[in-house]
């Protein structure tokens, strides 16, 4: 994905500061998801990554 791509998805998310961005998820179906805030609970990460 180049870095334009991923910015653009940033925006759709409403990210105003990257410094609050947790994590940018390329999920099964080929859409990216957007976790930013001030916390994060790593639950929410379960299953990405795994084989």
């Amino acid at each position: 994905m180049a870095e334009e791509d991923l910015i653009a998805k940033l925006r759709e998310a409403n990210v105003l500061d990257l410094a609050s961005v947790r994590a940018a998820v390329l999920e099964t179906t080929g859409d990216i998801s957007v976790l930013h805030g001030d916390h994060m609970d790593r639950q929410i990460l379960k299953g990405v990554g795994d084989p």
